[in-house]
């Protein structure tokens, strides 16, 4: 997976939250993406469409040197998911609120969009 994308999980109580999973990619000297197998996740809009410049801040003008924000100052970041390979081996998620249960459903679904 090489875009960023929206996605509801489930939590331990039954309500929905919409996250965004944000692949960390690498680009190789061919100017290809590649994934590196770290994926971010950020809370999400209500109505499931929010991206990522809502959350982080951009430069208001061309040029001018404005640091994004860190992630664990992020109000908004929920952690982060690696896989040790590919989408199919271990992964461990750290960083982050998210329960068991929400991470077991974010590795399924970057699983069953990588494949």
């Amino acid at each position: 997976m090489i875009h960023t994308v929206n996605h509801n999980v489930t939590g331990d109580n039954g309500t929905q939250r919409n996250i965004i999973i944000e692949p960390v990619l690498h680009q190789s000297v061919n100017h290809e993406l590649n994934a590196t197998g770290l994926y971010k996740l950020y809370k999400g809009g209500a109505d499931g469409e929010a991206i990522l410049f809502e959350i982080q801040e951009i430069a208001p003008e061309i040029g001018e040197s404005k640091p994004l924000l860190d992630d664990l100052k992020n109000p908004d970041y929920l952690g982060q998911i690696r896989f040790d390979g590919d989408s199919t081996s271990k992964w461990h998620y750290s960083e982050g609120p998210l329960s068991h249960y929400e991470q077991q459903q974010v590795v399924e679904f970057i699983q069953n969009t990588n494949s």
